[in-house]
This record gives structure tokens, C-alpha cells and sequence, in this order.
């Protein structure tokens, strides 16, 4: 059982009053549940799936994360999905890339794509506690499910995409089912895929995928307690 299944206790939990900073001067800071959902078929070696944690380690360290600002589940999918962090978890933000970098390695011969994107539906977005938020969920594809599976596919798109939740699929390596990616992305306009040609090119994609979803995302209310200062910035633009 991996430890956020387990009951919070005093020392997974933490008071959000002294957050921790992200840690890049680059970061993201709107309101924004993010969902990374991770391909844990065998079409990725034991060491490209690391190059995958990576990648999402790193991307969580260029991100505002709080149960006020950017919210983050990680679940991987093979055959079924298993979750490792929940949106609603409330643990240290290096907390939680720890526990993303010790995602075990499924090497299953199938990872339904339908699936995941069902269990998004109506297991991480089934009640909407964030309204305000934006809904996003990184699809890392990196292998094709077989048709039998996929037949359910559009329908899921099309109830995440009733309940506001923008699916990004990021293709993976040659094979990847650039059919399934392009049937995804049609379902609607901010859809937009990432094709990348194997692992490798992760990194490099990094800051453009992010400063995609950031721009999706709300900017978060200014703090209440100073009024007078927003009143006049805003004053003077408006003169000038």
C-alpha cells in the first residue's frame, strides 16, 4: 500500500501558513488542479519510466503547490489505475515529489488510456470541491491500448470535457497512438497535444508544457489585506 492510501496522521500533514516556495524563479502560481497521469505499460524501459518521474519531479518544483493554489494527483495506469497522490492530499510539496519519484515501475503489457481517463472522471473529478480552478489532466502516452478497450474513449474525453477538465495528451516514443492522441485532442479546442520522440525530449519540452497549462489556469486573488495599493495601480493604468 503506498503511504497516501494510508490515514493522514501528524506527520504526513502540514500547516499551509508557512508553505513551501516552488524552487525556480520560472513557476507557476494560478488556481489549478493537475492531474499527471503516468503509462505504465512495458512500451517503457524500467529506465525511461524514470526519465518519465523525473520529468514530473520536475515539473512539481516549477509549481505554486497548495490546497489554495496548485492542487496535484499522480496516478499511474496500466490494465486498471492506481493513485498515489490525491488532489485533497496535504503534504509537503517535497513530500509529495518524494513520493511521485518511488512510483513503481507496472512494465504491463496493456495501459488503458480509457481507463484512466474514466477513473479521472468520476474518481478525481466525480465531485467538483474547487469550481473556481482550473481542471487539467497531463495524459503521458507512451503505448496504444487495444481497440477493445479504446472503444469508450471518446465519451470519457467528452465527460471530462462537460466537467471543465482540459485532457493534454503528451505522446511518448514510436508507440504511442498518434490516432488516440489526435482523437483526444479534437474533442476540444485546448486539447493540444505534445508529440515528443522518446523520453529524452521530456526535458527539454518542460517549461513549454507548463507555461501551456499556466495559461489555462486562473491568476489567483490578490491578498485582501491590501486594498488601496490594488485600487491605485489599477487607477493609474486606466489614466495613463
Amino acid at each position: 500500500v503506498p503511504p497516501t492510501e494510508g490515514p493522514i496522521g501528524s506527520t504526513t500533514s502540514y500547516v499551509e501558513d508557512t508553505p513551501e516556495p516552488p524552487l525556480h524563479d520560472f513557476h507557476c502560481s494560478r488556481l489549478l488542479d493537475l492531474v499527471f497521469l503516468l503509462d505504465g505499460s512495458s512500451k517503457l524501459s524500467e529506465d525511461e519510466f524514470k526519465v518519465l518521474k523525473v520529468f514530473v519531479v520536475g515539473m512539481m518544483e516549477h509549481l505554486h503547490i497548495s490546497q489554495k493554489r496548485i492542487r496535484v494527483a499522480v496516478v499511474e495506469y496500466h490494465d486498471g489505475s492506481h493513485a498515489y497522490i490525491e488532489l485533497k492530499d496535504r503534504k509537503r510539496p517535497s513530500e509529495l515529489r518524494r513520493i511521485t519519484s518511488q512510483v513503481k515501475y507496472a512494465g504491463s503489457e496493456v495501459a488503458s488510456t480509457s481507463e484512466v481517463l474514466k477513473y479521472t472522471l468520476f474518481q478525481i473529478f466525480g465531485k467538483i470541491d474547487r469550481p473556481e480552478a482550473s481542471r487539467i489532466a497531463l495524459l503521458l502516452m507512451a503505448s496504444q491500448e487495444p481497440p477493445r478497450l479504446a472503444r469508450n474513449l471518446v465519451r470519457y474525453v467528452q465527460g471530462l470535457k462537460k466537467k471543465k477538465v482540459i485532457v493534454i495528451p503528451v505522446g511518448i516514443g514510436p508507440h504511442a497512438s498518434l490516432k488516440q492522441i489526435h482523437l483526444i485532442e479534437k474533442q476540444a479546442p485546448e486539447n493540444k497535444a505534445f508529440v515528443l520522440s522518446g523520453v529524452d525530449e521530456l526535458e527539454q519540452r518542460r517549461d513549454e508544457i507548463i507555461n501551456y497549462l499556466c495559461d489555462l489556469a486562473p491568476e489567483a486573488p490578490a491578498p485582501t489585506q491590501h486594498p488601496p495599493v490594488a485600487q491605485v495601480t489599477v487607477g493609474s493604468e486606466l489614466l495613463g
